[in-house]
């Protein structure tokens, strides 16, 4: 099956290595995978996204190929352009409206390419413009077209009762996010939503939970640098952790726009030197350091406010599957990954409670112990990429064969 897979800048990015598993996972088994980035950019991030670039098409949101294409196809398939300039046009506010429009000449360039290259589905990551992105493609080519929501995209509603309704179907990467999809959409579309996780690799053999060596306990945090990841609790609790006499150093991974203002917390609560942030770190070399076990603790205490949730982070499953203990906050998906004892739920906005949780982790080696086992097994049974994607398949198998519409 040749499956062509919208994102918003795969292999171009930061921000979406949890795709990538999943694209060399279909074309392990056996599926031919091309990528359609509704914005990329000038070359890939991380290392392991790099093999993807010559499966990809290249083309901006307004370049001359996209314009030149966009046009061609008002004149071929008229109707079928007009229809989803119509689709889009039921967009719910004039914001939402002005993203699609944007978008509407790359949906139709699209459609013609994945016309002429026998694609049997499009595939679009988030349910945003990717997804319109993949919406306006279908309905000028009449291939069959499903997407995946994964967070603030649910709540944006971008068209979601429409896309809901034109997709074979629409999958959510967690049980809230599945059932806030389906509110979404009116009957029976809802019935299309599918709960299919986001997977990650796993070793070759269970992981050896850890002995506890001696030095400064080891935490890693993994996630972009803003307000909603936690970082000012985490820092607060290595404060707290410091002043009880405890030995610990905190890593922050990733950057981000509160990164300056985290690092002046840390600094005012005279925990700088224990609290370092080395800005992006290639996936691959973030995936040894877990499989290595350099660290002793990974951490992610994030925060939920209004329109912004926390999925299932790819980090913590990770982190599970290494055989690292974990601690975060029992917000969005989370609870959800760590069921079965796999790790330990803490508060939101508690500083005290992480403080707690990370100096049971180094004090408890049977808590350690047990956690890791647990967690890792939860990722094994429920969390694997291999198992995601074969349940994806079957969704996208289940409409590969589905006929052209008719002009």
């Amino acid at each position: 099956m040749h499956v062509l897979y919208v994102t918003a800048s795969l292999p171009y990015s930061a921000g979406e290595t949890y795709i990538v598993g999943e694209v060399l996972e279909l074309q392990r088994q056996g599926h031919r995978v091309t990528l359609a980035p509704v914005r990329p950019l000038q070359a890939a991030f991380h290392a392991d996204a790099g093999s993807l670039i010559d499966a990809t098409l290249k083309e901006g949101i307004l370049s001359l190929a996209v314009a030149r294409a966009a046009i061609a196809e008002c004149f071929h398939v008229p109707k079928r352009a007009l229809r989803a300039l119509q689709l889009i046009a039921a967009s719910r506010n004039i914001k939402v409206l002005v993203k699609n429009l944007l978008v509407y000449p790359k949906g139709l360039w699209l459609g013609a390419v994945a016309r002429a290259n026998d694609i049997d589905h499009i595939h679009a990551h988030f349910a945003s413009t990717p997804a319109t992105v993949a919406l306006i493609a279908h309905t000028v080519s009449g291939i069959p077209w499903s997407f995946t929501a994964h967070r603030w995209d649910i709540t944006e509603n971008n068209l979601a009762n429409i896309k809901g309704a034109t997709a074979t179907f629409a999958r959510a990467i967690d049980r809230r996010g599945a059932t806030e999809l389906a509110d979404l959409m009116e009957p029976p579309s809802h019935r299309k939503v599918r709960l299919i996780h986001m997977g990650v690799d796993l070793p070759v053999d269970e992981p050896e939970p850890p002995t506890r060596q001696a030095g400064p306990l080891r935490v890693l945090m993994a996630a972009r640098i803003d307000e909603f990841k936690g970082h000012h609790d985490a820092i607060e609790a290595i404060a707290r952790l410091t002043s009880r006499g405890f030995d610990v150093i905190l890593h922050c991974a990733g950057d981000g726009p509160a990164r300056p203002a985290m690092m002046d917390i840390a600094a005012r609560l005279g925990v700088l030197e224990r609290c370092r942030f080395p800005g992006l770190v290639e996936h691959s070399a973030l995936l040894t350091q877990l499989r290595t076990q350099a660290w002793d603790v990974a951490l992610l205490p994030s925060v939920e406010s209004g329109a912004s949730r926390e999925g299932i982070p790819v980090f913590l499953i990770e982190a599970m599957a290494a055989g690292i203990p974990v601690v975060a906050t029992n917000t969005g998906g989370i609870p959800e990954l760590i069921a079965a004892d796999g790790g330990i739920l803490v508060p939101q906005l508690d500083p005290s409670a992480i403080a707690d949780a990370i100096q049971l982790l180094a004090e408890d080696e049977s808590t350690r112990r047990r956690l890791v086992i647990n967690g890792y097994r939860q990722v094994r049974d429920h969390f694997s990429v291999e198992g995601s994607v074969s349940a994806l398949i079957t969704n996208l198998l289940g409409h590969s064969n589905a006929s052209k519409a008719s002009d």
